[in-house]
């Protein structure tokens, strides 16, 4: 019996050596998709900054008519410094599965998950940020009308391929249209 004692003890350091190597690792991890969505949110808050607030700070986004608009802990909201970025969505006005900004002619998409990976652990469960980066085909000579296509970039799961690469997304316009991004994958 003293031997089984024995044997314990000399698993247990072994084992808090372990446990603590894991607890370290998963804190690393999350400290780097902390500072992934911060600097995500700095994004949004240079190319698309709300009229008072941060995106920092955003608990939820609403569409109400053909604005969006943040809303923030204390109960305050705002709504983009140029409403016009903001451009379609997904999902309910009152809950959107994706927010579609533009600036420049370049589109930005917002996407919400309560249960993913970085949305659970984000106040406005902010999933990840794909920035749309168009490029121009010329593998034919220019006796062929060239194409052009667009590129999904995702701001916090790099390396993942967006689905938007994959596919057409079809979005609700703010007027309540269609609203169609379209994707060429031919690389």
């Amino acid at each position: 019996m003293n031997m089984s004692i024995i044997k314990s003890h000399q698993i247990q350091p072994n084992l808090n050596s372990f446990i603590a190597e894991e607890v370290l690792a998963v804190a690393q991890v999350n400290a780097a998709e902390h500072e992934k969505l911060a600097h995500a949110k700095q994004f949004l808050d240079r190319h698309f900054p709300l009229d008072s607030g941060s995106h920092q700070e955003v608990i939820s986004y609403v569409v109400y008519y053909q604005h969006l608009l943040a809303f923030f802990a204390d109960g305050s909201h705002s709504g983009l410094r140029q409403a016009k970025q903001f451009v379609a969505f997904n999902g309910t006005k009152d809950a959107p599965s994706a927010i579609v900004l533009q600036d420049q002619g370049c589109h930005v998409e917002l996407c919400f998950d309560r249960t993913g990976m970085i949305g659970a652990r984000d106040l406005a469960n902010l999933e990840d940020v794909q920035i749309e980066t168009p490029m121009e085909l010329t593998a034919e000579p220019k006796t062929t009308r060239n194409t052009a296509s667009r590129h999904w970039l995702s701001l916090l799961h790099a390396g993942m391929p967006s689905a938007n690469d994959i596919q057409d997304k079809l979005f609700t316009a703010k007027d309540g249209g269609d609203y169609s991004l379209q994707s060429i994958v031919n690389l």
